[in-house]
């Protein structure tokens, strides 16, 4: 039933298409972080979150833990 479904509605072209897609998305990606320094990768790891610069600006060094 499914077999049939596929072939009169030419879902087999879209599943091709889209494991073309998913297979260029991970290559793209892999060859990013592979391309990438490793000083570049800490750097961002360091970045403040959102809301956290304005928080960590008024506060010691004591009470940023929270303890």
């Amino acid at each position: 039933m499914l077999q049939e479904l596929a072939a009169q509605t030419g879902a087999s072209g879209w599943v091709i298409g889209s494991m073309i897609f998913f297979v260029a998305a991970w290559a793209a990606i892999a060859w990013r972080v592979f391309r990438a320094r490793p000083e570049d990768l800490e750097a961002r790891a360091r970045l403040a979150l959102e809301g956290e610069a304005e928080s960590r600006q008024g506060a010691s060094p004591r009470t940023r833990t929270g303890r």
